[in-house]
């Protein structure tokens, strides 16, 4: 009987004797009723009041920055570090309270990629359309998806380009300034991937599961949407743990972070798990999405962004980014934190993650520039955690399957007076496949994958009682914060800052001054001159029309934020590349 129904809808794993039982009771109410299997899976258990589930705000009042922003309805933690202006929202936690939340990461200082406006959705209104390869093309409501067996556990995953901002100093690449907090560790709850396929019914054909978000939310691509796809071989895999999810640290999802429902794909980076999840297509063929090929790419580092455009290097399938690779950096000490040369020991610590349910087997610092290495102590939180929620079984098989999908802290004890006698300490982590960081950065025209060992420099001086002491020197602040020996003091500052963020070296701006009727006059004539953050930039080359308000434009990031007044979304990008890249002649300053 079994195998009969199973060929009625197509589903030809069940080797599972949970997803059996599962399956055999969808398909027997199914039969009843003549109705789609996938809907009856409502009657397993009580569906959740459709008022129960809102998108999540995380702090009390929306922050005066958001207020004039598409996303003035969204609160957010006004700690958070801003990394490409005002909007959209993209941001990191200072490093320190990220580790020091301990384990789990407090939903409210999780970071966030947005690539624009953050989508207003309703639960009630909301839908997941399974399509392409299936014999049931079948489109879900919330309450459909929740009422399916869940699963639930802890993740830690990044965003591919964690400490771009030393890829950044080194040359400037497409992305924006992330420091070395762009990841955070959730628990995540939903249902697993495989189970909404298996009861649409798999064509064997699938080689690719694609996921796209809603259409026309973002200015490129054919429709507007955000997506990309896994291997179906991931997607069926229960040991993988990929979910739709629904709730994170036990509530419901919070705007930036994909209400009312996601993809989670352990061991991935950040960018593979789209948000605001609407449509999920089996294909023969890779996701042909926009983002899926012009974004997480490590290329080459010979190859430029014009060279990547002109060859097509977007397409290798070489180059695409899924697992993550290995990282840690360190904690304490902190940026321009002081010791003394004095008797006893400083506790070093850090953090250290992994990609592909991977372990960290090691982490290790050295304070003689990674001639010698000396092991760390490692905390481990995954056990603690199955055994604090009495998931024993998952407890004692997660390490056997492979499946350590989160980050561990690791510290160990040094003597002052030979930390003081350093000229820098690093640290770099090892996992099971003995995989390790190397000492230098690999530079792509991405940023993407920085996983260099991390490095502090250490610097005499002086305590404030005159005691002999040094202070430590992170390579970088996130975003366009100033600081770090990778973005020296001095003149060179400016210089650095700049080339961090986009945009033109001070030093290098011609001695005119331009009035907003000069400006004006220039335009009565066919030339296009923008003021751009104080500065006057000849834009002819990308605008040809005068934008209607005149207002003074501001970058304020590496990414086009509202301050771009009066010009479309097509303009704003071209005019960020052309400005960022260094091709908008400077032709003075601005006087307002």
């Amino acid at each position: 009987m079994l195998s009969l129904l199973d060929a009625a809808i197509g589903i030809n794993d069940v080797s599972d004797p949970v997803t059996g039982f599962i399956v055999l009771l969808a398909c027997l109410l199914g039969a009843l009723t003549m109705l789609q299997p996938s809907v009856f899976y409502r009657f397993l258990k009580s569906s959740p009041k459709k008022n129960d589930w809102k998108p999540r705000q995380l702090v009390d009042e929306v922050d005066t920055r958001d207020l004039k922003t598409p996303d003035s309805w969204i609160c957010r933690d006004p700690s958070l570090i801003r990394l490409t202006g005002i909007h959209p929202f993209n941001c990191e936690p200072p490093l320190k309270d990220l580790m020091d939340a301990g384990f789990i990461t407090p939903t409210k200082i999780h970071f966030v990629r947005n690539h624009g406006k953050v989508p207003r959705i309703a639960w009630e209104n909301h839908k997941v359309t399974v399509s392409g390869l299936v014999n049931n093309p079948t489109t879900f409501t919330m309450d459909q998806i929740v009422a399916m067996p869940s699963h639930e556990f802890p993740l830690t995953f990044p965003c591919a380009g964690n400490r771009r901002k030393e890829e950044n100093m080194v040359k400037k690449g497409l992305g924006f300034s992330w420091g070395a907090a762009a990841h955070a560790t959730s628990v995540w709850k939903g249902v697993r991937l495989s189970t909404l396929l298996k009861a649409c019914g798999v064509n064997p054909k699938a080689k690719f599961v694609c996921f796209r978000g809603p259409l026309k939310e973002l200015p490129k691509g054919k429709d507007g949407s955000y997506g990309t796809s896994i291997a179906i071989d991931r997607a069926m895999n229960d040991n993988w743990d990929v979910i739709l999810a629904y709730q994170q640290n036990g509530k419901s999802l919070a705007p930036d972070h994909g209400f009312p429902i996601r993809i989670i794909i352990p061991g991935f980076i950040g960018g593979r798990m789209v948000k605001w999840l609407s449509h999920i297509e089996l294909s023969e063929k890779e996701s042909t999405n926009h983002f899926h090929y012009y974004d997480n790419r490590v290329l080459p580092s010979e190859v430029t962004a014009d060279r990547a455009n002109e060859e097509d290097w977007w397409h290798n399938p070489d180059f695409i980014i899924n697992d993550i690779n290995i990282q840690s950096a360190i904690r304490s000490p902190e940026h321009k934190e002081v010791i003394t040369r004095e008797e006893g020991s400083y506790t070093v610590k850090g953090y250290a993650y992994g990609g592909g349910g991977r372990k960290i087997i090691r982490c290790e610092v050295s304070i003689d520039e990674g001639l010698t290495w000396i092991g760390c102590k490692i905390h481990r939180f995954e056990a603690e955690w199955y055994k604090k929620n009495n998931r024993l079984g998952d407890m004692e098989t997660f390490d056997s399957r492979g499946k350590h999908w989160c980050w561990v802290h690791w510290s160990i004890e040094l003597e002052k007076k030979a930390l003081c006698s350093a000229p820098e300490i690093r640290c770099r982590a090892w996992d099971s496949d003995h995989n390790t960081q190397p000492l230098h950065i690999a530079w792509n025209v991405m940023g993407m994958l920085n996983n260099s060992s991390y490095r502090l420099k250490i610097h005499e001086c002086k305590d404030s009682k005159g005691n002999s002491a040094v202070w430590f020197e992170c390579p970088t602040l996130a975003g366009p914060q100033p600081g770090g020996w990778m973005v020296p003091e001095g003149e060179t500052r400016p210089s650095a800052m700049y080339a961090s963020l986009g945009g033109v070296d001070p030093r290098k701006v011609p001695d005119v001054k331009f009035s907003r009727e000069q400006i004006l006059e220039a335009h009565s004539v066919g030339k296009i001159l923008l003021a751009i953050d104080g500065r006057v930039f000849d834009a002819s080359s990308v605008i040809k029309s005068r934008p209607p308000n005149g207002h003074e434009i501001k970058i304020g990031g590496t990414t086009w934020d509202q301050y771009f007044g009066g010009l479309t979304s097509s303009q704003q990008k071209t005019l960020l590349t052309k400005y960022q890249g260094g091709k908008l002649q400077c032709l003075g300053v601005y006087r307002s």
